[in-house]
């Protein structure tokens, strides 16, 4: 009798080499929508806390073999090398073209799956990278976010399964790409990635918790944390 491999879970996750993708846009055009209550170089500042916490919480978890950073701008570039993490220069193209590419270079080098993870997630940990990656099987697998239906975490087997589509609603899209391309799929919703970080709101919130050292810090010291809680204290919903 032939024997057969054991396709389970916990077999097929310890012959993974996973990569994880973070794509970055230059700090000095990034959170456009937070410039209500932000000026640009306190905007820029924050996704540079971000983007620590990010790939510290990346570099910690036991799953991830190789981090590297997708952006056209110097500085984060110059940033992510000397955290020791690889940089994917993206050449100014859009999200989605830089992430498929960057995705085409990660099949190249031989990664057998990739996790993306948006540079504005700082209160994720590695225990809750880990525990995503564990969670997920084969094909493609989504932590949607709770309020726009967007694509908050996503890992493909292998990296270059679909063509991306980030952006409002991008779940959906993205099972649906999936499934054109006969690729197995789900949805893996935990909490840890239902909320990024766009709006006024988020940052009262971000202000709240207990994770996100360098953000949180970034927001007590530059005074940011307790100008928007001074607002929502004024403009109580």
């Amino acid at each position: 009798m032939t024997a057969q491999a054991d396709s389970s879970p916990a077999a097929s996750n310890s012959n993974r080499r996973v990569a994880a993708l973070v794509p970055v846009k230059s700090p000095s055009r990034a959170k456009t929508r937070l410039s209500p209550v932000l000026e640009p170089d306190e905007c820029a500042r924050l996704c540079m806390a971000m983007l620590t916490d990010v790939l510290e919480a990346l570099g910690a978890s036991g799953s991830v073999d190789e981090v590297l950073v997708v952006t056209s701008d110097e500085d984060v570039a110059e940033f992510a090398h000397n955290a020791g993490h690889q940089v994917l220069h993206d050449n100014g193209a859009d999200l989605c073209a830089a992430l498929d590419m960057a995705a085409a270079e990660l099949a190249r080098q031989s990664f057998t799956t990739a996790l993306i993870l948006p540079a504005d997630m700082p209160t994720v940990t590695a225990d809750d990278i880990d525990t995503l990656l564990a969670r997920h099987d084969a094909g493609l697998s989504i932590s949607p976010a709770i309020r726009d239906g967007g694509t908050n975490a996503l890992i493909c087997s292998p990296p270059d399964a679909v063509a991306f589509c980030f952006g409002k609603n991008s779940a959906d899209r993205h099972m649906h790409e999936a499934e054109q391309a006969g690729v197995p799929h789900s949805r893996l919703p935990m909490p840890a990635f239902f909320r990024d970080v766009d709006l006024p709101d988020d940052l009262a919130w971000l202000s709240t918790q207990s994770g996100a050292a360098h953000t949180v810090s970034f927001l007590q010291r530059s005074g940011i944390g307790a100008r928007i809680a001074a607002t929502v204290l004024s403009n109580p919903s």
